[in-house]
């Protein structure tokens, strides 16, 4: 019952988190350019604009549930399911924004819907536990992560079509090993208070970055190149670290662990194609001039 209620609720939480995604696309498109330098005007434009508002409720809703389902289930099941709804703004973008789609992008949609599946299937023998032995291991992955993040944007500057991609990969850096500490910070709820405190402080440190650098990527390239992008990173960081430092099981069967490694190639092969698609300097319908703000 609990591992059927996890995926419930990942799957509930995947697709307001995605459909707010595309709303944001929608909203930034007039909304001024999200620069380094923040100044109030910046924030005031966005914050009483409603659009980008429905946006948040949206965000805020689907992370909500997605925080009830990493209290029921290990990281590295709950964010393949997550990020698998990737679908839902490439979708919505190719319906409504005019971001013409390739036969490829279809193929990546159909192979994270069925990695998902494939996730489920997988944990027949129910969910796996997490267990932190060495906690020096988060901090020093968490430190090499945070420094890609700021890196790998500044390495990618000049070409707006290569910053919007170097603005996906920090976002989803970002809220990779943010969704690693969230899942920490539950687990340390009312046990070790500093701990829990401290790991609190780290989410908001990679979630609050993240979402900012989001709003700019999303300006700055098509949502069906910046949302799989992000996602395909973000759901690297957690599997790898939900594995290797929190130490998650495979399933006892041979058949159920061929499954689930499936099921992450499958959900990662298909954001990496859909990430590949060439933006080719097409036109974002209704994109108002930056502001000179900022």
């Amino acid at each position: 019952m609990k591992t059927l209620l996890a995926l419930l609720v990942a799957v509930a939480g995947s697709v307001l988190i995605n459909w707010a995604i595309f709303l944001q696309k929608k909203a930034v498109l007039s909304l001024p350019e999200v620069k380094a330098k923040l100044s109030w005007s910046l924030v005031r434009s966005f914050v009483t604009n409603r659009p980008w508002l429905l946006a948040q409720a949206a965000n805020v809703s689907g992370f909500a549930l997605y925080m009830v389902a990493l209290s029921l289930a290990p990281v590295s099941i709950v964010e393949p399911i997550i990020a698998s709804g990737v679908v839902i703004p490439a979708w919505l973008a190719i319906r409504n924004l005019g971001e013409k789609p390739r036969k490829v992008d279809f193929l990546g949609m159909g192979m994270s819907v069925l990695g998902v599946t494939f996730i489920a299937l997988s944990l027949l023998e129910g969910l796996p536990e997490d267990v932190l032995i060495h906690p020096y291991e988060v901090w020093i992955v968490a430190a090499a992560i945070f420094g890609a993040a700021i890196a790998v944007p500044l390495l990618m500057r000049g070409n707006p079509n290569r910053e919007a991609a170097g603005l996906g990969v920090s976002v989803g850096l970002l809220f990779g090993i943010a969704a690693v500490f969230t899942r920490l910070l539950l687990m340390y709820w009312s046990k070790d208070w500093p701990l829990f405190v401290i790991f609190t402080a780290a989410c908001i440190a990679g979630y609050l970055p993240g979402f900012i650098v989001l709003q700019a990527a999303l300006q700055r390239g098509m949502a069906t190149v910046v949302a799989p992008i992000y996602n395909g990173i973000m759901e690297v960081v957690p599997i790898v670290l939900g594995m290797v430092v929190l130490n998650e099981k495979f399933p006892r069967s041979h058949l159920l662990t061929a499954l689930r490694l499936t099921a992450f190639a499958l959900v990662i092969a298909g954001t990496v194609l859909l990430s590949a698609r060439a933006e080719a300097g097409e036109p974002q319908p209704g994109r108002a001039q930056p502001a000179s703000i900022g």
